[in-house]
């Protein structure tokens, strides 16, 4: 979380208040971000490239740079601050997350505004990708299209050829890390995913779907209630 700190973003790293307990520091949205996204950019260059295809569906290549809350401006003076900005050789990614999975947090004003601002200060290119990561009630392609729809008439017209939106969950790119860093991996990147399980766990995440009863596979056991018949306290 070292670029939260960097950044000035306090709340959630025990500096807001330097006072507290350690065990205080509950997390927040900017350092969830940031924790996730600094080990990211650490993992080897092919391997990062493989779990960013994955995630976002689409190729992504190597990465050429990652900035954290850009600080850019509308043509009206407003400041916009999006969370995290990856170039690879050919595409700019914008990266807006929220803190929750399954509750809607994002924002399409915000998400316009962030476009607009990166348009206008030719930070993003012609065709960039948009990321949510987390902060919708799911990322089925309804809710994907409901946001989408939300973000085109805040936008000139042609904006929709100008960016891709994707919609993605914290769940999901854990599982495309996950897909990626296999036991043959070599150690530091195994350690490096369970970094990210205990930062997910620290702010509430799930790594997996929830597995109800309902839904695990029988064992398949044959012995009958008389088999227990003989049986006896002691």
């Amino acid at each position: 979380m070292l670029n939260a700190v960097l950044a000035g973003k306090k709340r959630g790293t025990g500096l807001q208040n330097p006072h507290a307990a350690p065990e205080m520091a509950e997390g927040a949205e900017d350092v969830l971000t940031a924790s996730v996204f600094e080990r990211l950019s650490y993992l080897p260059e092919a391997l990062l490239s493989k779990v960013m295809t994955t995630l976002l569906g689409t190729p992504f290549g190597a990465l050429q740079s990652i900035d954290y809350w850009p600080s850019w401006y509308l043509p009206s003076g407003t400041r916009v601050e999006p969370d995290v900005l990856l170039r690879d050789e050919k595409q700019t990614l914008l990266v807006e997350a929220k803190r929750h999975d399954g509750i809607r947090q994002q924002d399409a004003g915000q998400l316009a505004n962030e476009l607009l601002a990166g348009w206008e200060e030719d930070c993003l290119g012609e065709h960039c990708l948009l990321l949510t990561l987390g902060g919708l009630v799911d990322t089925h392609e309804r809710s994907h299209q409901q946001l989408l729809a939300s973000v085109l008439p805040l936008l000139p017209a042609g904006s929709a050829a100008r960016f891709t939106l994707v919609c993605r969950s914290w769940q999901q790119l854990y599982q495309a890390l996950e897909t990626h860093i296999d036991p043959d991996t070599p150690i530091g990147c195994r350690r490096l995913l369970d970094d990210i399980a205990q930062c997910y766990a620290w702010h509430g995440l799930r790594t997996h779907p929830m597995r109800w009863l309902n839904n695990l596979k029988p064992l398949g056991l044959s012995s009958t209630p008389a088999s227990f018949a003989a049986w006896k306290l002691k």
